[in-house]
């Protein structure tokens, strides 16, 4: 393996870290407008909103130990 392979990886590497932080961020800041328009939706018709964010929720909940997860497996 040359030097210019071993330097494409590390950039690589560095761009897909950087994309994994930013797909955090944004998946974030879109379980926060989805919670805002349940809420809003929980006013026409209580029951699905309620669900939804339940849903949601647990979705969410379960995110963090997948994550650990996944990593402990590939590392």
């Amino acid at each position: 393996m040359s030097w210019a392979y071993i330097i494409a990886a590390a950039v690589v590497l560095t761009g897909l870290i950087a994309v994994t932080k930013l797909l955090r961020r944004m998946m974030f800041a879109f379980a926060i407008a989805v919670t805002v328009l349940l809420v809003i939706h929980m006013q026409t018709n209580p029951t699905e909103g309620v669900a939804a964010l339940a849903v949601m929720g647990g979705g969410l909940g379960f995110a963090g130990p997948f994550r650990r997860l996944l990593r402990r497996g590939f590392l």
